[in-house]
């Protein structure tokens, strides 16, 4: 038997392949204006999520159907998934990016370039559905379709419930737990989509669809983590412009926390000081924020492997859990 590959690596020998030919698709259209071809240009060699179709192929998979009747689908969601990304920086005002900071597409060209060239990978995306007609797939189709308006949607939705939570100290985990329910709409809809059209049974279309909830979830949380102890920009996005990760929601109800979120928040500075994080840091490791948010990956993990024990083939999924 072949041996797994890890994780990163499985999804990328699947995904990329459909990520690159999406792009390739989209830049060969004929576009007038030099500066939205450039723009559109740079951002597909950044883009690097490959998780999106590759997991419509390992859903398709898991259940005995053929990947290469994902492919429209994949090349749907991962145009109007970079569509939503633009979107999201120029909400978070996310000028560059991680401790490198290397200036991110609106840090380069501006927030309305990057809100037009959002528009038109959202275009791009949504114009793979009259390529759905075309596979064999019989009245699949509409539930394909709507399951991807449901999943985009429910995405949205969650950004815009999400502005409430931009500094707000008073959030409680319940609440910004289901705001994170709510963000993983779009992965469940990548494993449905998957399911859908490999043929599965209604139960397999089901457990699956849970299965990419949940897993979404995780990756958020991890997000999280990742955030608040190892990326001094983003922490430093998310305490002044976004909602704040969970190990700092955990960590609210002590007031010396709220103290010194506010004094970060009033600051006019745009870096936290060595102090400031130190400081933020040594509470929540006090208050178990980082134990607490573990607990609950931990939870969503036990729930998605669960949802995987009735598919036919569900190794390949279960083996983005060993790492």
């Amino acid at each position: 038997m072949k041996p797994l590959q890890p994780p990163e690596e499985l999804l990328q020998t699947l995904g990329e392949p459909i990520v690159n030919e999406a792009f390739q698709e989209l830049l060969s259209n004929r576009i007038p204006s030099k500066m939205a071809m450039e723009i559109l240009s740079e951002f597909s060699k950044r883009w690097k999520d490959y998780a999106r179709p590759a997991l419509m192929i390992l859903a398709c998979k898991a259940v005995g159907g053929d990947p290469a009747l994902v492919v429209p689908a994949a090349k749907a969601l991962i145009l109007s998934g970079g569509a939503f990304d633009l979107h999201d920086d120029i909400i978070d005002r996310s000028y560059v990016r991680k401790e490198k900071k290397e200036k991110s597409i609106m840090g380069i060209y501006g927030q309305d370039a990057t809100l037009l060239a959002g528009d038109a990978l959202l275009i791009a995306g949504l114009s793979y559905f009259s390529q759905f007609a075309q596979l064999p797939l019989g009245g699949r189709i509409e539930e394909v379709v709507k399951t991807i308006k449901e999943g985009l949607f429910e995405l949205g939705c969650a950004e815009m419930d999400e502005l409430r939570l931009i500094k707000n100290l008073e959030v409680k985990p319940d609440q910004y737990l289901a705001i994170v329910k709510m963000k993983a709409a779009d992965v469940e809809s990548y494993t449905r989509v998957g399911a859908i059209i490999g043929g599965g049974t209604a139960k397999d279309i089901e457990d699956l669809g849970r299965f990419g909830r949940f897993l979404g979830m995780i990756t958020i949380l991890r997000d999280d983590i990742e955030d608040t102890f190892n990326d001094k920009v983003e922490l430093t996005s998310r305490l002044t412009k976004e909602s704040l990760p969970l190990p700092i929601v955990f960590t609210l109800a002590d007031p010396k926390c709220v103290e010194i979120l506010l004094s970060i928040q009033s600051s006019p500075k745009e870096t936290l000081d060595d102090e400031q994080i130190a400081a933020l840091i040594s509470l929540i490791e006090s208050n178990n924020g980082f134990e607490r948010t573990v607990k609950v990956i931990d939870k969503y993990l036990i729930e998605a492997k669960e949802t995987l024990s009735t598919i036919k083939e569900p190794n390949l999924l279960l083996s983005l859990f060993s790492q």
